[in-house]
C-alpha cells in the first residue's frame, strides 16, 4: 500500500534541476523536468555520486560526477546495461507540495 510523505515544495525545484531531500534517514533526489517531477535514489548507480544538485535534460537525471545521464521514467543509464539502474519512486504534486511513497521503488519498465 502506497504511503504518500510530503517531501518539499514544489518551487524548490527548478524546472531543469535536482535537489537531495532527507526523509526517515534517507536520502532522495527530487527531480523537475519542465514540469513533470521525479523522485530517485540521491547516490548514483554507478559510483555512488551526490545527484543532488545535478541538471536535468529531455528526461534524463544528469549525474554531476561523471555526466552519466540516468533516463527517469525507465532508471536505466543504457538500455544495454538492464542490471544498472537508478532506483526511482512514485512522485505526485498536489498544490504545489511535492509527495513521494519511498516504501518501494518502481520496477524497471
Amino acid at each position: 500500500m502506497a504511503k504518500f510523505r510530503y517531501v518539499i515544495q514544489a518551487d524548490r525545484v527548478p524546472p531543469g534541476r535536482a535537489v537531495s531531500i532527507e526523509l526517515e534517514g534517507h536520502w532522495y533526489t527530487i527531480s523537475n523536468d519542465e514540469g513533470t517531477f521525479y523522485a530517485t535514489d540521491e547516490a548514483c548507480p554507478h559510483e555512488g555520486g551526490h545527484l543532488g544538485g545535478g541538471e536535468v535534460r529531455d528526461g534524463c537525471l544528469i549525474c554531476p560526477v561523471h555526466c552519466w545521464p540516468w533516463n527517469l521514467k525507465t532508471g536505466l543509464t543504457d538500455p544495454k546495461m538492464p542490471w544498472l539502474r537508478l532506483k526511482r519512486y512514485t512522485c505526485e504534486v498536489r498544490e504545489g507540495q511535492v509527495f513521494m511513497d519511498c516504501t518501494t521503488p518502481n520496477a524497471l519498465q
